[in-house]
């Protein structure tokens, strides 16, 4: 039998495009059911604050009055059970989306009681750090009736200041283990980098992401002191050198050119505008309900129906504004390392460990995201190759 090395390199090309097809395949599936479930989660959430407003807010603000005759316990009570009874009609889609799913595409690590215990966690955080801006809500509403709007919106501002500045170092900790990086010559290579860049950073950190998942990831977080940026070790164990400086240079990018600073001004400016909003439209509507004052606990719902309105308008123009950053960054990151081949396998290999959708279709793109398309990304890096 006469060997053909060409039939042999055919083979060995058409099997790698069968891999790629299936991988490609897989990646759209993935992507919508991710979809298809942020669609659903945003229906049970409009249906739930439905629910509340036309039949079950009342009596559970009567049941916390009978409680206490408080009325910022009174307002703890509504909101425990308020946040409790989501947190239960939610449980079964939270399970699909964050366990099986994951699971289903071979991303996720975790056993169901480490799932558990991290689902546990988080909501305990949010229901903690929720109650607080709760409290201080309805002590403007009760206390500042006719212009509680202009003070919370600067309650809120600094809020999101604050929790800038301690993610990293208060709220990170709480979910991943993260040390300094001590590779040397990883070391060698970035810290020159930010030099020049005018970020003095204290040290690059890791965290431990890949106890939970085979997901890859990279972030600029902080303010002030606190500002660092953090590489996932799944991501520090799958990628080159010169793919993890490109990496770094794009989060560098974000630093340059201020991003966090401009979007926590941009959230902030439309958190006053929400609220001015929220204020004219909630007088106008809560009589509808046989409510009378805006302070009663009991229209909490509505309140939150005119805000999720809001936020759901505002949402494709902040993704527009956040895919313009990440594209300022990228271009940061081509022109700071002159490396587009490593930028271009850097891409390839996060949507490959991500399982993203590498080419959504405009509307997806729309919708859903804050950052540009993979496969733009790459284009542009191949045009500085040409």
């Amino acid at each position: 039998m006469e060997f053909n090395k060409k039939h042999l390199v055919s083979d060995c090309a058409g099997s790698e495009n069968t891999v790629q097809k299936d991988v490609n395949n897989n990646s759209r599936d993935y992507n919508r059911r991710k979809y298809l479930l942020i669609i659903i989660s945003f229906l049970i959430s409009i249906g739930y604050l439905l629910l509340m407003a036309l039949y079950l807010s009342v009596p559970l603000r009567g049941w916390a009055s009978e409680v206490s005759s408080n009325y910022y316990l009174r307002v703890a009570l509504y909101y425990t059970g308020f946040f409790s009874l989501y947190v239960i009609i939610n449980l079964p889609l939270e399970f699909y989306s964050g366990f099986l799913l994951e699971h289903s595409y071979g991303l996720s690590r975790q056993g169901l009681g480490a799932w558990a215990k991290e689902e546990l966690k988080a909501t305990a955080l949010a229901f903690s750090l929720s109650l607080l801006m709760i409290e201080v809500l309805y002590f403007l509403l009760y206390n500042f009736t006719d212009y509680w709007w202009p003070i919370a919106g600067l309650f809120f501002t600094l809020f999101a200041l604050v929790m800038a500045r301690l993610t990293p170092v208060l709220i990170l900790p709480l979910f991943y283990k993260s040390t300094p990086i001590e590779d040397e010559a990883l070391k060698g290579l970035l810290v020159p980098m930010a030099a020049e860049a005018g970020l003095d950073l204290k040290g690059i950190f890791k965290i431990d992401l890949g106890k939970d998942t085979r997901k890859v990831n990279a972030l600029l977080a902080g303010l002030g002191k606190t500002r660092r940026v953090i590489f996932s070790d799944t991501l520090l164990e799958s990628f080159t050198l010169q793919e993890i400086q490109v990496v770094f240079a794009h989060e560098l990018g974000h630093h340059v050119h201020r991003h966090i600073q401009r979007l926590l001004l941009i959230g902030s400016l439309s958190v006053f505008v929400g609220l001015a909003l929220a204020d004219r439209i909630f007088r106008q509507i809560i009589p509808l309900f046989r409510l009378e004052q805006i302070h009663d606990v009991a229209a909490f719902p509505l309140l939150l129906l005119i805000m999720v309105a809001f936020t759901l308008v505002l949402l494709p123009l902040e993704n527009a504004y956040s895919r313009h950053l990440e594209k300022q960054s990228d271009q940061f990151a081509l022109d700071k390392t002159r490396n587009p081949s490593a930028f271009i396998s850097a891409m390839e290999k996060l949507a490959d460990k991500n399982l993203a959708d590498k080419e959504p279709s405009g509307l997806i793109e729309y919708l859903f995201y804050d950052h540009p398309p993979i496969s733009r990304r790459i284009e542009m890096a191949k045009s500085m190759e040409n």
